[in-house]
């Protein structure tokens, strides 16, 4: 990718690179032969026109988002809490909700978010078979990752969306231009839209360079994203940001006459830091672990670009815990032998240290793995190392 995915620019600067990876999601089962893995080149480049960060490949969708693919919202408590003020956030600026009103969830997952609207339409968009597994009994389901084409299906068969959702999806989309073509199609003249995306200040300042992976193709700031929305005649109404994912931000957006004004100020990043926090974290690790075998804690997205880009393996690591009933219990991190297994046996089986890979949410896990009766040592790794 050589031109910036928001606002064109061709000059575009390599500002960290973490090696090659396979995607995150591509989790192998362990019962099953192991089948050929690719790696793809895991650069990130900066645009210093609109402040984007984007990936410097795209890997195609079905490797990404296969119909399998073993993530689903509701296994966070967090993201309940948060969607939960997010619906009454989009209830609150939609000036209240009726009955007739339809909110479309764009990358639905499981139903978690729309579970959180009552009294209303809902219809859900999601490629992969975790629609099938809906939580939300009143919402429709529609199968098929969201476009300008799908846009124009849904609003012939549902009319148009007062509310519009997209949670951690505008990064991990293909082409944001055509899905924001759907969405200029598919919201109402009086309706809302609202976003939410990892913020960049929160990886470049908190050096969280383990968010770095093929799912997410671009990094936004509140001001690059506003300068997508204004391409389609939509701007941020408000702006705040939210402690999901290690901090990220909300956007509640409305449609506007032209001629306006960005509303939300810009900002410039500098990596240098992220590069050596990366680097530094990487040999510290290493050190650390230096042939004893340890477990870790948390099969996230974050623990295969960590695995990965420090070399690491099944002589690192016994097996990695996951919280019971995940979809990722079974399999291979990717790129490496390590299982995944269930948070469960942590107690029973002992491991003398462990990585918290979920280290974003370590005053949650820690306190939960020491009531659980775990008396080994726990290692946070980022934003730099430490035992807790």
């Amino acid at each position: 990718m050589t031109a910036c995915h928001v606002c064109g620019n061709q000059y575009l600067e390599p500002v960290l690179s973490l090696g090659s990876s396979p995607p995150t999601c591509a989790m192998q089962p362990v019962a099953k032969p192991r089948g050929p893995e690719t790696h793809y080149p895991l650069d990130l480049l900066y645009c210093h026109n609109c402040t984007l960060a984007q990936l410097s490949v795209q890997v195609p969708p079905g490797e990404l988002f296969p119909a399998d693919y073993p993530y689903s919202s509701g296994n966070s408590q967090a993201l309940h809490d948060n969607f939960r003020s997010l619906a009454r956030e989009a209830e609150s600026y939609a000036g209240g909700l009726s009955r007739d009103d339809l909110v479309v969830d764009i990358g639905a997952n499981d139903g978690t978010l729309l579970s959180k609207f009552n009294g209303v339409r809902k219809v859900g968009v999601e490629p992969t078979q975790q629609g099938r597994h809906m939580v939300e009994s009143d919402a429709q389901w529609w199968e098929g990752t969201f476009y300008e084409r799908s846009a124009f299906a849904l609003n012939r068969r549902y009319g148009q969306a007062k509310v519009i959702t997209a949670c951690n999806v505008l990064a991990h989309v293909q082409d944001v231009h055509d899905v924001m073509r759907g969405i200029d199609n598919l919201l109402a003249s009086d309706g809302i839209l609202v976003v939410e995306n990892h913020d960049l200040a929160s990886i470049v300042d908190g050096g969280q360079w383990d968010t770095v992976y093929h799912e997410h193709l671009r990094y936004f700031s509140p001001y690059s994203f506003d300068k997508l929305l204004a391409q389609y005649g939509i701007k941020a109404a408000a702006s705040h940001r939210i402690p999901t994912h290690g901090g990220s931000f909300r956007i509640v957006a409305e449609r506007v006459e032209p001629g306006f004004d960005l509303l939300l100020p810009r900002r410039e990043f500098d990596f240098d830091h992220l590069v050596n926090d990366a680097w530094a974290v990487r040999n510290e690790l290493r050190r650390t672990l230096n042939g004893h075998e340890a477990a870790g804690v948390g099969a996230t997205a974050r623990a295969t670009t960590i695995i990965n880009y420090c070399g690491l393996d099944a002589e690192d690591f016994s097996c990695v815990y996951e919280v019971p009933g995940s979809e990722k219990i079974g399999r291979f991190i990717p790129g490496t032998r390590i299982p995944v297994v269930s948070e469960e046996d942590i107690v029973a089986d002992d491991p003398r240290a462990v990585v918290l890979f979920s280290w974003h949410l370590k005053d949650v896990i820690v306190p939960k793995l020491r009531e659980r009766g775990f008396e080994g040592e726990i290692i946070v790794p980022l934003p730099s190392l430490v035992t807790a």
